[in-house]
């Protein structure tokens, strides 16, 4: 009788281990299609790194289903931190569009002009049984240390599916539309 008790015992708790674990998602901001190109300046740009509100820089992806109220997905994560997403989507098409004759991620004393950003939203937000893609951000142009311009991209894209893989493709939308309106408002300025 006590052989089976332990038995049973041993039986119940060796259950327990045989959870499924989920692999993790991994997923990307990107950029889809290749930005205008432009007439070349003779200028040259540093991209700094951009600088992000605390919580949104991890690998988590952040959702609310409540104002103030945020929650990550337990499986589906950033491949990279989106800080450094940005910066080298960002280098990618700046360097396509031939608008500026050297981009750069290096800070470097050789540059005419540097551009600093800051992402203050970046979420999955869930509202009316819909769910968009939130990303709102600032950049500042510089030139010699004299700030020349300051754009605000604020963009809320309507998930094609109530799913973190819907939430990253209208991110991936949000973020090329922001990309080549600020390389449309750069060509402009310089």
């Amino acid at each position: 009788m006590k052989y089976i008790a332990l038995l049973l015992m041993i039986l119940a708790l060796s259950g327990c281990s045989f959870k499924e674990v989920k692999p993790t998602n991994y997923y990307t901001l990107e950029l889809n299609s290749k930005p205008l190109t432009y007439s070349k300046s003779q200028k040259s740009i540093y991209i700094a790194p951009p600088k992000i509100n605390a919580p949104y820089d991890s690998k988590n992806i952040f959702f609310t289903q409540k104002p103030y109220v945020f929650e990550s997905y337990a499986v589906n994560k950033w491949l990279e931190l989106p800080s450094l997403q940005t910066q080298s989507a960002w280098y990618d098409a700046f360097k396509q569009s031939s608008l500026f004759e050297h981009v750069a991620l290096q800070k470097n004393t050789n540059s005419d002009l540097i551009l600093k950003s800051h992402i203050s939203k970046l979420y999955h937000v869930y509202e009316n049984n819909q769910s968009f893609a939130w990303i709102e951000l600032f950049v500042e142009l510089f030139q010699n240390d004299q700030r020349l311009k300051i754009f605000h991209f604020s963009q809320k894209v309507l998930c094609d599916e109530n799913s973190p893989y819907g939430f990253v493709k209208a991110s991936n939308k949000a973020f090329e539309s922001i990309t080549f309106e600020l390389l449309n408002h750069l060509s402009q300025t310089i």
